[in-house]
């Protein structure tokens, strides 16, 4: 029986791009992956590769990873995705996260206020909606009285929902309204305590143990020559931590590396790294525990051991990014990964 694995892909790329991701996809989806996420920020939106991946596929879920919740409404949301889950014969997932207020507030020009509480909201209006109910909602934020309802029949009465947290409350929201906790860069040793907290929104919500399961973005990189797959590996977990805000920095300081963040972050104020790169500095700074806990590198026997051990410490379902190269060696790769 295959293993569960997930895919992402990235932000959608111009025609030509996405005819040659979506024969990627496809490779993918018969070697026996079970998902494929997209992403956006302020370029091409993800709907309409998510679109084009339905209409060429038949297995592979479909989901976003992630869509912030600013910027379309609740109601745009479940349209959306109850119409993409039609396109799909019922494949979509619903990966929703806040993102953050530099975007929100200018690009898509909404205040970031209350995100959590935005969150949750629209997690609970769009499972109204996907049921079929007509919607009275009475929250903090939105208030909806008129009682709209969905014009068509869903395919399916709820669509999963996976929410991206890294931070305490998030997680507990996540555990309230969830069907899946989607973290990144999260520490490998602290797999279980992120479940436990999850789980405790699940207690709070009066939900069933395991309501939610674990959808983790794992950082892989796959290359023979490891001192430069050790370098590459380290390029994400360097940006983000130097110059992605404070959720990333903030999580991984709570998550037993403070010295390491504070030595990152004044490393990368005198020495700036370019995007999703590290240097000489900010690896030193780093250090080896962190980035073992937080990326896997090497060749494809040593990363399909480190995806396995992630999930025997708590992931359900592992997310590598989709491989490069031709693709022979793109089966290759994910046919070992999920074998």
């Amino acid at each position: 029986m295959a293993r569960r694995l997930g895919v992402s892909v990235g932000f959608t790329g111009n025609p030509e791009q996405n005819r040659e991701l979506i024969k990627r996809i496809k490779i993918a989806e018969e070697v026996g992956v079970e998902a494929v996420f997209t992403a956006e920020t302020w370029g091409r939106d993800q709907f309409s590769l998510l679109t084009q991946i339905a209409l060429q596929t038949s297995k592979i879920k479909l989901g976003t990873g992630i869509a912030p919740v600013f910027g379309r409404s609740p109601a745009v949301l479940a349209m959306t995705f109850a119409t993409l889950d039609e396109l799909s014969g019922g494949r979509a997932i619903i990966g929703l996260g806040t993102s953050g207020a530099r975007v929100i507030e200018h690009w898509h020009g909404q205040a970031f206020e209350k995100p959590l509480q935005h969150l949750k909201e629209t997690c609970e209006i769009i499972n109204l909606i996907i049921a079929g109910e007509k919607v009275f909602y009475d929250g903090e934020i939105f208030k909806l009285q008129r009682g709209f309802k969905l014009l068509f029949n869903p395919v399916r009465n709820h669509i999963p929902i996976y929410i991206a947290s890294i931070a305490p409350k998030s997680m507990e929201i996540c555990g309230e309204v969830a069907d899946g906790w989607m973290p990144v860069y999260w520490p490998k040793s602290k797999f279980k305590e992120g479940l436990e907290a999850v789980a405790k929104g699940s207690q709070k919500a009066n939900r069933p143990a395991g309501a939610v399961e674990c959808v983790a973005s794992l950082t892989t990189v796959i290359d023979d020559d490891v001192a430069k797959a050790k370098r590459t590996a380290a390029g994400p977990i360097s940006w983000y931590v130097t110059n992605m805000g404070d959720f990333y920095h903030r999580m991984l300081s709570r998550n037993g590396f403070p010295a390491e963040v504070e030595a990152m972050r004044k490393a990368g104020e005198e020495h700036r790294p370019m995007p999703f790169q590290t240097n000489d500095e900010i690896m030193a700074a780093m250090g080896d525990r962190m980035l073992e806990e937080t990326a896997i590198w090497g060749d494809l026997e040593t990363v399909a051991a480190g995806i396995e051990e992630r999930r025997k410490l708590g992931v359900d379902l592992p997310i590598v990014g989709m491989p490069q190269g031709d693709p022979a060696r793109v089966e290759r790769v994910l046919g070992t990964l999920v074998s």
